[in-house]
């Protein structure tokens, strides 16, 4: 039986008018998959921490080329549900959403992070699957020099997990949330680039 797919790339492709047949799939350079242990820009060297989700930045365009998403890209939810938290990372703002029953998943929550929210999303608010939540933040002046991207993680949520003062460090609290691989709920045809040469710029 084949894996499940959610359409997240489909609902991506969508929102930003992107052509779904010049589309060829994603690409991820090191570092930019789960549990990487390093970083993809800068010095490329060790992460302080394991990669708690998927970096969503460059795709295959059927000329072969490997393109990048821009900054105001949208970013749809993956699944329905409720949001429960926001706050402030590293590059940008980030977008915690509870769902109540992904398929196959049980309860999870997804964080959307280095985005710009919807001006009207709050603690509270129910989204549907593939509504817009948020925009990739531009990391243009951001230290690093980083690509634009989204940061994706999905976990299971312990009962007593506490959204007041959601922030990044709660990820890495095995106490309060278990990390899962979400490259399956992106979805889409995916290569892996097994380069040391930094992703494009263009």
């Amino acid at each position: 039986m084949p894996p499940p797919t959610y359409g997240f790339t489909a609902k991506l492709i969508h929102a930003n008018g992107l052509d779904p047949k010049a589309f060829l799939g994603w690409v991820f350079w090191p570092g930019m998959r789960f549990n990487a242990p390093d970083k993809w820009w800068g010095d490329f060297g060790p992460r302080d921490f394991p990669h708690e989700g998927i970096d969503v930045c460059l795709y295959r365009h059927r000329s072969g080329e490997v393109r990048r998403l821009g900054p105001d890209t949208l970013i749809p939810a993956v699944f329905s549900g409720r949001v429960r938290a926001l706050f402030t990372d590293y590059l940008g703002q980030a977008v915690v959403v509870e769902h109540e029953n992904p398929p196959g998943s049980g309860t999870g929550i997804a964080v959307y992070a280095h985005t710009r929210p919807r001006d009207d999303l709050r603690p509270g608010v129910l989204v549907e699957a593939g509504e817009v939540i948020a925009a990739i933040a531009d990391t243009g002046r951001s230290k690093a020099r980083i690509l634009p991207h989204l940061h994706f993680s999905f976990a299971q949520p312990s009962p007593d997990i506490a959204y007041d003062n959601f922030i990044w460090n709660r990820m890495r609290d095995p106490g309060q949330v278990s990390l899962l691989n979400p490259q399956r709920l992106i979805d889409g045809p995916f290569e892996v680039v097994d380069s040391c040469m930094p992703p494009p710029l263009v």
